[in-house]
């Protein structure tokens, strides 16, 4: 028999091992214990060697050049109560590559599972990110000072405390003045930590409904590893001309827009209708993970409540299937098929 590869190969010697321990069954019982421990220690051998395998292929897949499937999941308190597809958001699809936890707390009661949960997500190679803001630390000064004090207790409260991989700022204005000024200071004193000019690896995103043209962007453009655009609810066609106002400052890659599955109180008040129902691959979702700029390749598609990634029974109803996370991982296959 031909091994072609590892995986057939730890296989064929778990089945040769098999056939030996049937053969010899006969045998005494001290023998029996011996070859039954033998046989234990085998498989155990085999899975931890397809799963290294496994693994393997899932990290250098991360690390190849390819277009991201990013997914902002809100988190149990104090925002939302748990979600369709449960808490432990580390039940995300192997291949997600970014996973933004979006309104999470130290007060939430399911805190204190964060760091084992996104472990889990680091042995696949799949980065974890926290929404946030720019509002300065109680008591620090509007200065620079402040501004340097503020990006301190964010890494050292949110950031390193968890193990996050980063930090998202969740822009939907166009600041001016003061505001301005404050924001931009924040968002710099944290490019020492976080970013492309940070050194360490970690991401700092801007996430936003806004155009290439706002205040803030236009400040700290070269501190931004991604632009998580919320175009929700709008045509694929649409995407260029907003890819326009960003072209200027970002490479195509780092541009990744996005689309809304369905939130609170579903169907028909709460929603974008960018999934169309049953999911067979139309609806906008899939026009987004088709789409490119015409000077590039896009950084990917981001999905925004991927807690809520499961299939409805229709268009109107609100009652779930198990969730299976059907979406994210046919626009996953699109994009890098």
């Amino acid at each position: 028999m031909k091994i072609s590869n590892p995986v057939q190969a730890v296989t064929a010697t778990a089945l040769l091992l098999s056939s030996f321990f049937l053969m010899n069954a006969c045998t005494k019982n001290l023998a029996d214990t011996t070859l039954s421990k033998q046989a234990a220690d085998a498989a155990k051998q085999v899975a931890v060697t397809t799963v290294t395998i496994a693994d393997s292929n899932l990290l250098a897949y991360k690390k190849s050049p390819h277009e991201i499937y990013a997914g902002f999941y809100r988190f149990q308190g104090p925002c939302y109560g748990a979600a369709p597809n449960g808490s432990n958001f580390s039940q995300v699809p192997d291949s997600l590559d970014v996973l933004i936890l979006f309104c999470f707390s130290p007060t939430s009661p399911i805190a204190d599972s964060v760091p084992q949960w996104i472990n889990a997500l680091h042995a696949k190679g799949t980065k974890v990110i926290v929404t946030g803001n720019l509002d300065l630390a109680p008591g620090a000064p509007d200065n620079s000072t402040g501004y340097t004090i503020t990006a301190q207790r964010i890494m050292d409260s949110i950031v390193n405390r968890y193990g996050f991989d980063g930090y998202d700022i969740d822009i939907e204005s166009n600041p001016t003045g003061t505001t301005l000024t404050r924001m931009a200071g924040v968002y710099t004193a944290l490019s020492k930590f976080l970013g492309p000019k940070s050194g360490t690896g970690k991401l700092l995103t801007f996430d936003t409904n806004q155009s290439g043209s706002n205040n803030l962007f236009r400040q700290v453009y070269s501190l931004v590893d991604y632009v998580w655009l919320q175009a929700y609810g709008r045509g694929a066609s649409t995407l260029q001309s907003t890819w326009n106002t960003f072209s200027q400052y970002i490479k195509s890659t780092q541009f990744v827009p996005g689309f809304s599955f369905y939130e609170e109180r579903g169907y028909p008040g709460n929603v974008w209708y960018d999934i169309t129902y049953p999911v067979n691959g139309t609806g906008r979702a899939f026009d987004y993970a088709r789409w490119e700029p015409t000077t590039g390749k896009k950084g990917g598609v981001f999905g925004y409540a991927i807690d809520r990634d499961a299939p409805l029974t229709s268009s109107t109803d609100n009652t779930l299937y198990t969730p299976t996370y059907i979406v994210s991982k046919k626009l996953i296959k699109i994009m890098n098929p």
